[in-house]
């Protein structure tokens, strides 16, 4: 028997390349069977039946190694027996992004981009929520930090922080610099300083007054955050 990888295996590499160069929408099945080197035009659509279910896999899978890393930071930052501040969960937030993002030949931070917004987002509402128990730890301990700040202010801030941190990264890729290159530990740092800074941010006066204005229950499935965070939180 032979110890390469599978069709399936060789199918979800090449989308995930494809993906990220071109954009999800730019990619046929047919398109993605062929580039893999597949004689059974219909390969693709027979392992995986549609784009939706192959964006849906190629997710869960890297996802879930950054969700893997994302616990063990976790565990190195004392999370099981102290209350992390603010910037250490930021960091436990951002790093297993931004170390995968330096990877050689990388590219899930730039599918990671082109899958975050809408239309692909909902294709993500049926992956395995066992590869974002992670990241949902760190925005729950986040939100409990900050009950200063009111929650749709807190939850907008979260949501840009993420979607900001996934395309700053998805750049970084794109330059594919070196990982032990200073200026990517620059880049990473200022990136979480960033996010420190979005989430403590004092609420403005005119923000005060906006939220007087939001109806009781101002939930909007629209919105990307409603599945990332408040559809796992119950906020």
């Amino acid at each position: 028997m032979s110890d390469g990888p599978s069709t399936r295996q060789i199918l979800a590499s090449t989308a995930l390349r494809m993906f990220a160069e071109r954009g999800i929408d730019a990619v046929s099945l047919r398109e993605l069977t062929a580039a893999a080197g597949q004689r059974n035009k219909t390969a693709a659509q027979y392992h995986f039946g549609t784009k939706e279910q192959l964006v849906r896999e190629i997710f869960e899978q890297h996802t879930g190694q950054v969700n893997q890393r994302r616990w063990e930071l976790l565990a190195e930052l004392g999370h099981d027996s102290r209350r992390l501040g603010v910037p250490e969960l930021a960091d436990a937030l951002i790093r297993p992004l931004a170390e995968q993002a330096t990877r050689p030949d990388a590219h899930y931070l730039r599918f990671l981009a082109q899958v975050s917004t809408p239309p692909w987002v909902y294709a993500l509402t049926q992956a395995d929520p066992a590869v974002t128990d992670s990241v949902r730890t760190v925005l729950a301990a986040l939100a409990e930090r900050l009950t200063r700040i009111p929650g749709p202010v807190l939850r907008t801030r979260l949501s840009f922080s993420m979607m900001l941190a996934v395309r700053a990264l998805a750049g970084l890729e794109h330059a594919a610099p070196a990982a032990d290159d200073p200026r990517t530990a620059l880049f990473t740092t200022n990136i979480i300083d960033a996010t420190v800074g979005m989430l403590t941010a004092p609420v403005s006066g005119t923000a005060a007054d906006l939220l007087t204005e939001l109806p009781d229950n101002p939930s909007d499935p629209a919105w990307p955050w409603q599945i990332l965070i408040g559809a796992a939180s119950g906020d």
